[in-house]
């Protein structure tokens, strides 16, 4: 009775494994990319990595930004990093496992959305409130990141802080912040302090987020780049800066 009862439970753990691997497979969650096996194959992926790469729930886009700080690490050591909706801390997270070496700006209300910037949305955004997103705090971000001497953290309108910020190039700015203004106000702020060969990180770039897309796509028009569109699942679109 012991025995058959062990033989379900393994069978029926077996099934589950299965359909969870199927699952993922489907999705591209199972999917690898070679350069990534490579590195774990001769040892150049960090404890710390490997650990964020498991909790990162987008494993598309955390290739996304593990290949351009590769190539960052080779053709643009200087400049810092930076993101533009920082939320909980999940992208920072991984950013500071990719590169300890970098300061990291980091951006945010911490208080959710401010009002004005919503009242114009279409689209998914159209249904945010005050409140999304606000189940955040600078004192979170730093118990899940540590107090780093590399993190630079601002609270509160970024299109207000950006007026005082110390003179900064930027060699990475990841922007998530899934409205049109903040949006656009991140694009002006930051494409003109990257770093040739820099790389601008653009999430939600996809029609569930309407407004957001009139607001990259006007921008694009106005530079010498290209936009281009990745497939990770909310659709980033990655702009590198030209090199002179």
């Amino acid at each position: 009775m012991i025995l058959e009862i062990a033989q379900y439970v393994l069978l029926s753990a077996l099934i589950f494994f299965a359909v969870w691997y199927v699952s993922d497979w489907r999705k591209g969650e199972g999917r690898v990319h070679a350069t990534w096996v490579a590195a774990l194959k001769v040892g150049t992926v960090t404890h710390a990595l490997r650990k964020a790469y498991r909790g990162f729930a987008d494993k598309d886009r955390f290739m996304i930004f593990w290949l351009q700080v590769l190539r960052l690490k080779k053709e643009v050591p200087e400049g810092a990093f930076a993101e533009l909706g920082v939320y909980r801390g999940d992208t920072a997270k991984i950013l500071l496992a990719m590169d300890a070496e970098r300061e990291l700006f980091l951006f945010d209300t911490f208080e959710g959305f401010i009002k004005v910037d919503i009242e114009a949305e279409e689209g998914d955004a159209a249904h945010y409130s005050t409140a999304s997103f606000a189940d955040t705090s600078v004192s979170l971000l730093l118990e899940r990141l540590g107090n780093s001497e590399k993190l630079k953290i601002y609270k509160g309108d970024f299109a207000e802080i950006s007026a005082s910020l110390p003179e900064t190039k930027f060699a990475l700015v990841s922007m998530d912040v899934d409205l049109a203004k903040p949006t656009l106000a991140g694009l002006e702020y930051f494409y003109p302090r990257m770093l040739p060969g820099g790389v601008l990180i653009i999430h939600d770039y996809n029609p569930k987020w309407p407004s957001l897309m009139k607001s990259v796509d006007g921008f694009l028009e106005r530079i010498p780049e290209s936009g281009i569109a990745m497939p990770d699942r909310e659709c980033s679109m990655i702009i590198v800066k030209q090199k002179r």
